[in-house]
Parts: C-alpha cells; structure tokens; sequence
C-alpha cells in the first residue's frame, strides 16, 4: 500500500496523469482510424487548452507541453499522409491549434498577472487601513493625558483668576480643549468600531431610543416631531444606536434654526428597521451626497466650523451601522432640506461581545448635557 508521502504527488498530478491516458488514446486513435483522425486530433487540442485554464503551468512545463504535442500529432498526421488517408495540407493544423492555444496561454497569463496585481493593491489598502486605525487609536490615546492635564489648569486659572480678563480668556481656552479632548474622544471610537466585541447587543426597543432622543434634545428651539413608530424590539448594542441618533439630531440641529421641523421616526421593512431623521433646513447639493459619510468631510466648511465641528458625527453613524450589519443613507435638495437615515437588521448579525466583557471606549453623547447641546461639538 501507499504511505501518505507516496500518494500525495499522485493526487497533485491526477488530473495531469489523466490528460496525458486522454491524450494517448486519441493519438491511437488517429493511428488506428484515419478516416476519423480530425476528432482525436481537436480532442487532443482542446483537452490542452482546458488542463492549461485549470492548471496555468510555469513558462517551461507549458513549453515542454505544446512541444510534445505539436510533435506527437504531427507525427500522427504524416503517417496518415503517407498512408494516402489524408491529404497534405492536413498538416497545416498542427501549427494553427498551437497558435490558438499560444494565444489563449497569453490570455490567462495576462489575467494572471492582472489578478496578482488587484491582490497586491488589495493588501496595500488593507495595510494602509490597518496603519490608519493604529494611528487614530495612538494619536487618541497620546492626546488624551495632555489635554486633560491641560484642561485641569486651565479650569484651575478660570476658578482662581481675579480679573475677568484672564476669566474669559481662561473659558475660551476651556471650551476648545474640551472640543478637542471630544475629537480624540471620536476618533478613538472609529478606530475601536472595528474591533471584535464594540457591540453589546441585547433587545432594544426602537420607539423607545427615538423618545429618549427627543426628550434629550428637547430643550434645543426646533419644531421636534416624532413621525413613524415602528414598534420593533431589535437586537443590538441600544448604547451605538442612541449614539447613533444623536449624531443624527445633532447634524440636523447644525443646519436648522429657530423653529425649523426635526421629525424622527423609525420604519420596517421585512427584516430590517430603517431609522431616518429629516429637516426643513436648506438642502445639500446632490454631489455632495455621496461623500457624506466620509470622515472629516465638510459640505459647507464656513457653516460647520462656526459650529464647532470637524465632519466626524456621520461618520460615527456610518461606523455603527456598519457594526450591525446595516447601512447609511441621505437624501436631500437644496433649499428643501434634508433626510438622514441608518438601517439595520431586526437579528443579530454580528458576534456580541461575551457577558461581562468591556466595550470598547464611546465618545460624549451629542446632548446628554445643556452644555454640549449648546455647542453642538463633533
């Protein structure tokens, strides 16, 4: 009996080795039927051309190969001819097939060499993505005990100062450490958001979370209005998905004033929850749809940067539906206002994280607090 070792070339060549009792059969058969040669001798070649697309030999094997053949046939063929069974030009076959299956040899080398070239750039972006990850998470992480530490003082010379001078100038320098410990806070979260175990997920009620939202950001000026009501209990991370929300409200509240309509509601559709947050605020160009969710992404700089953001809010969304499976949307026209959404599906589609375990660190919420409502941070 065979040992493993022995048997393991045999099954790596078997399809080889069953080309080769192929081949050998219709070559007698050219030799043995004449009259019938032109069957065996396409067989021949066409078996060729498909063990080569299933095998893709190196350059010298495959060289070796059409050699043998062109002379195996062609040999086959004179005999024929000089048997009187086949007229000369016969011949002429031979090296039509091997320019046919040269060229098919090209062919899938090119593919080949064109796969080979979308796997190595594939890597380099999964590389890249990996090095950005590890960056926003170091960047985080270092920035973290500076600012706090900073902060620290600052608030210190804000409580302690006798002239009102320093004290306002001390509240200015409060506010943009605190919008700049939330940045870190943000971009920690996406570079934790692809990590196994970001989501909790337990059931969660969808009305419910669009209520608790409502009545957090109740106190800001909008027509606030509660739409469709999906009465669904899904399975998620109900934490992600309120945090979710909020971001949603807050872009909203971003682009509304005083009295413009915030409407939020939820809808299912089969085995998904869609929930969607629209406003009467003046619109996005339709080019700049696309490019919505991209992180640090701007449509109106001016506007965004009086309100205190840096383009991370949607991205948020976009990274917590991603985690549950689903998706993000938007639609709007300007001067019509806009609709923002995130769908996700009604059952767990991701591993949640074990009982017990830590979740990765989350950003503030949007507006659990008077003070970050006020300044609408991202």
């Amino acid at each position: 009996m065979l040992t493993e070792r022995q048997d393991r070339p045999l099954r790596r060549y078997s399809v080889d080795l069953a080309w080769v009792v192929f081949a050998a059969a219709n070559l007698a058969a050219m030799l043995l039927l004449p009259e019938w040669e032109t069957v065996p001798f396409h067989f021949i070649w066409v078996s060729l051309t498909l063990l080569y697309g299933f095998r893709v030999w190196k350059v010298r094997p495959t060289a070796w190969a059409l050699l043998v053949v062109m002379i195996t046939t062609g040999l086959a063929i004179w005999i024929d001819v000089r048997r009187g069974s086949q007229p000369l030009d016969e011949l002429t076959e031979v090296p039509l097939m091997a320019a046919m299956f040269l060229a098919m040899v090209w062919h899938a080398r090119k593919r080949l060499i064109a796969m080979g070239e979308i796997e190595r750039v594939s890597d380099e972006n999964l590389r890249l993505l990996e090095r950005e990850r590890r960056f926003l998470q170091d960047a985080s992480h270092e920035l973290g005990t500076p600012i706090t530490i900073a902060l620290g003082q600052v608030e210190l010379i804000q409580r302690t100062a006798k002239s009102s001078v320093v004290q306002e100038d001390a509240a200015i320098a409060v506010d943009e450490l605190m919008r700049l410990r939330r940045l870190a806070d943000r971009l920690l979260f996406l570079a934790a958001s692809e990590d196994p175990g970001f989501l909790v997920q337990a059931p969660a009620d969808v009305d419910a979370l669009i209520a608790d939202a409502l009545r957090r950001w109740g106190s800001i000026p909008r027509a606030w209005e509660q739409r469709e009501r999906s009465a669904t209990v899904v399975s998620a991370d109900a934490e992600r998905l309120a945090m979710a929300l909020d971001s949603l409200i807050e872009n909203a509240v971003k682009h509304t004033r005083p009295g413009d309509r915030i409407a939020v509601g939820a809808r299912r559709t089969g085995d998904s929850v869609t929930v969607t947050v629209l406003d009467s605020g003046p619109g996005i160009a339709v080019a700049n749809l696309p490019h919505l969710f991209d992180r640090f992404r701007r449509v109106d700089p001016g506007r965004t940067r009086e309100a205190g953001g840096v383009g991370l809010g949607l991205s948020i969304v976009k990274a917590i539906a991603t985690a549950h499976g689903g998706s993000v949307g938007a639609r709007s026209e300007e001067g019509a206002g806009s609709e923002f959404c995130f769908t996700i599906p009604c059952s767990s589609r991701t591993p949640a994280s074990p009982s017990g375990r830590p979740a990765p660190p989350s950003p503030p919420p949007a507006a659990p607090a008077t003070s970050s409502i006020d300044q609408l941070a991202t």
